[in-house]
């Protein structure tokens, strides 16, 4: 893959990120990092009192130690991006007093909009090297990947989310590096699993994983090399959680910090603690969580192929990658599931389910080895155009806003009065009704750019052979 490529494939998501960031913070969720990244440049100190007195950075995403509030998220990000903001202060006198939106705007252009691209490159990267598979299938999936996914919407506010699947989805392409044996490739796959876990606690869920699959397809040595690896930053984790909360607990999960006048959350609805009432409430989560109002599929419909596409691999006998997509499987399945079972609120406000950000990456990975099935069936062709096409209309929607209220009521000819929690259906009637002229245009623009390049690549497919 030569540097040509990558730049263009950096470029052109970058671009189509830039168009769509966000230059003012939308929930309590980005206020509460952002919080911290003000906090340590303006204040140096990790307390954010003295941000969150200003309502546009007021959030309830915050606990209560020693008589100080902190953010509940955890620090390594918003260090990360506090060096972005100390650049645009001290060299540009860009800071949230005197340039409000632009700084919202270029922090998380600069941060998150610039990960999501360089993770794209990567994806691209793997596919390339890797996996071998042609460059004009290549381009439709990268393309398919990063704007009919969560990926896009989640690409334009500040979250962790983007970042964290980033992470996971580097340490695979090193542990794919690690086929030939190299120790630094499984050192770097352990490092920065235990990175993403420093972003995303429940990252650190395939810590195990990944260890048996170094058991499993290479030796102890490995596995304990990988292991060793994760420590150094699995024991940072700890100590930041022990210095900002007095426990090795993570303040999000600790229930004991969020007991003070005002509090919102408790031990029944911070996420990793609560439970479900009955087993028909679990179904219903789970459904919702999958299928229905704020579904992973119902909200990225292109993973149906991407099923297709493991159960293509798991029947073959011979396949090269057979064990590293179990991995990828079992490692995203737990993730997922430990939302279901452990979580009441599809990730608050929220388009879709954010949390599922995280793992998108790799389960579209799959996605890689249809494409002689797409190129030799007019049938599963026409099919894969309609779902990645649906799947590029929901992910645009979610650019409107990625933290969108959760329920909305409708008046339609013949229909009628009726309440909805689909947001999708949310997006689309604020999108309609409340979005700006220049939203409108931003959107129009660029939908028709992917609509060309769309078009151009599968009249590119189709000419090729298998």
């Amino acid at each position: 893959m030569n540097t040509a490529k990558k730049l263009q494939v950096f470029i052109i998501f970058l671009f189509l990120f830039g168009i769509f960031t966000k230059a003012e913070l939308l929930s309590w969720n980005d206020k509460s990092r952002i919080d911290t990244i003000r906090s340590l440049v303006e204040h140096h100190t990790f307390i954010i009192d003295n941000i969150i007195s200003n309502p546009l950075f007021t959030t309830g995403d915050k606990y209560l130690y020693n008589n100080h509030f902190y953010s509940d998220k955890p620090p390594l990000l918003s260090i990360y991006g506090a060096g972005v903001y100390l650049f645009l202060k001290n060299l540009f006198n860009i800071s949230f007093e005197n340039h409000y939106k632009l700084a919202s705007y270029l922090i998380t252009l600069l941060t998150i909009g610039i990960l999501s691209s360089l993770s794209l490159v990567w994806f691209y990267k793997i596919l390339i090297e890797e996996f071998k598979i042609d460059e004009k299938w290549s381009d439709i999936t990268i393309l398919t990947v990063g704007t009919g996914t969560l990926v896009l919407p989640y690409s334009i506010a500040f979250n962790n989310h983007i970042v964290s699947g980033s992470l996971l989805l580097l340490s695979f392409y090193y542990l794919l590096k690690s086929k030939d044996n190299k120790i630094y490739s499984t050192a770097a796959t352990g490092i920065i699993i235990s990175l993403a876990g420093n972003i995303d606690l429940n990252c650190f869920l395939f810590v195990p994983f990944c260890f048996l699959y170094f058991l499993m397809t290479k030796s102890f040595k490995s596995g304990a090399i990988f292991i060793l690896s994760c420590v150094p930053l699995i024991a940072i984790y700890f100590w930041l959680n022990f210095y900002l909360s007095g426990s090795i607990i993570p303040p999000a999960t600790n229930p004991v910090l969020w007991d003070y006048p005002g509090s919102v959350f408790n031990k029944t609805n911070l996420s990793g603690l609560a439970t479900h009432y009955s087993g028909s409430d679990l179904i219903g989560y789970a459904f919702n969580m999958i299928l229905g109002s704020r579904g992973l599929i119902s909200h990225t419909p292109i993973l149906l192929f991407s099923i297709f596409a493991l159960t293509k691999i798991f029947r073959l006998k011979h396949f090269q990658y057979k064990t590293e997509y179990l991995y990828i499987s079992t490692a995203s399945l737990a993730f997922i599931l430990i939302y279901i079972f452990r979580t009441k609120n599809y990730s608050g406000l929220d388009y879709g389910v954010r949390w599922f950000a995280t793992p998108m990456l790799l389960l579209c990975l799959p996605l890689a080895h249809i494409g002689n099935e797409i190129r030799r069936s007019r049938v599963t062709r026409i099919l894969f155009v309609v779902t990645a096409t649906l799947s590029i209309i929901l992910s645009f929607v979610g650019t409107y806003d990625p933290f969108v209220r959760n329920l909305i009521t409708l008046q339609l000819p013949l229909l009628g009065t009726f309440n909805s929690d689909y947001t999708f259906i949310i997006s689309t009637s604020l999108i309609a009704t409340h979005s700006s002229t220049s939203y409108k245009l931003r959107l129009i623009f660029s939908a028709f750019i992917i609509y060309f390049l769309f078009r151009r690549l599968l009249k590119n497919l189709k000419s090729s052979n298998p």
